[in-house]
């Protein structure tokens, strides 16, 4: 198996776009049909807007074939003793397509991930595990965290 690791490029946006739309119907959090060419669209904008600078991915293919995507969104905050830098980053939308599972594809795109966001100075990465995923972020050294003050929602 030949794998083929790289950073995405502007031009890989409308592999990143399915990807994204991918990973939510996975996670059961598909757009509605009504609302999938505005979806489709908000990601392609943001993503043209962001990539290379708030938003990295890592994309690895099997054959030419697309098989892995993860992406590392940075966030700017003011100080805080946890984010010292002012900036951390969220590992999101990490996704291997299901003929490529339990291949080391998500560890490769996670080392390449991790090291971006060290690179780029960044306080620390936080991530949500999947039951699936928990074993592998644990491995490269996530810990779960339990918050004093759980998070809480508002939605408009």
């Amino acid at each position: 198996m030949a794998v083929l690791y790289r950073p995405a490029e502007p031009s890989d946006i409308p592999l990143l776009v399915k990807a994204r739309l991918d990973f939510l119907q996975i996670l059961g959090q598909a757009a509605p049909e009504s609302d999938m060419a505005f979806a489709q669209k908000q990601i392609e904008t943001f993503l043209a807007a962001h990539l290379g600078t708030r938003i990295f991915a890592w994309l690895a293919f099997v054959d030419e074939e697309l098989a892995s995507a993860g992406f590392l969104q940075v966030y700017e905050v003011m100080y805080h003793p946890h984010a010292h830098t002012g900036q951390f980053g969220r590992i999101i939308n990490m996704l291997t397509c299901p003929d490529y599972r339990k291949q080391g594809l998500a560890r490769g795109i996670m080392e390449r991930l991790i090291a971006q966001a060290r690179a780029l100075g960044l306080a620390y990465i936080n991530l949500d595990a999947s039951p699936d995923g928990r074993h592998l972020y644990e491995t490269l050294g996530f810990a779960e965290q339990h918050p004093i003050h759980p998070p809480m929602t508002l939605d408009f």
